[in-house]
């Protein structure tokens, strides 16, 4: 599969600090950022363009037997992202997109290298591999995927495993 320019760089450390960052293209230039809210309930991150302006709000939902992660645009509910109950056959998440759609995830979080599958066709990977950087890994996006939402995913991930770790 080809990603082509749809390459990112994502820096975990920052992100696990609850700071913000900046989030990179292939080339090194500052095309997202991540500004995290730390020390709020529900510790959640915007993700905002390059001139600040928000994007989507990624933040957990406090209302759900197990633990659920919500991406909006406004207040329009975009993603939720659910842990699985189960882990079957390696799916330790799933995501239901406000159209309906169903998404997947599976992988190997502790080395940060999962891929995100629509109808089992792959729309976001992520992997260490992809990058010679330490603490940041490389975010490869499907062309015909929301390049924006598909980072919200990523960075809800990442926060979910982040948790996961520290209980």
């Amino acid at each position: 599969m080809s990603f082509g320019a749809n390459t990112f760089v994502l820096n975990q450390q920052l992100l696990s600090l609850g700071g913000n960052l900046w989030i990179e293209d292939a080339a090194g230039n500052h095309v997202f950022g991540v500004q995290g809210k730390l020390l709020s309930l529900r510790r959640t991150h915007t993700l905002v363009d390059p001139a600040g302006n928000p994007l989507y709000e990624i933040g957990q939902a406090l209302a759900h037997v197990h633990r659920t992660f919500e991406v909006k645009r406004g207040d329009e509910m975009v993603a939720t992202i659910q842990e699985a109950l189960v882990n079957v056959l390696g799916d330790h998440f799933t995501i239901t997109l406000a159209g309906g759609d169903v998404l997947t995830v599976t992988g190997d979080f502790i080395n940060r290298e999962f891929h995100v599958t629509r109808a089992g066709t792959d729309v976001i990977f992520a992997s260490r591999r992809l990058l010679a950087v330490r603490d940041s890994y490389g975010v490869q996006v499907a062309p015909d995927f929301d390049v924006p939402l598909a980072l919200a995913i990523v960075v809800a991930l990442e926060q979910m495993e982040l948790e996961e770790r520290q209980r």
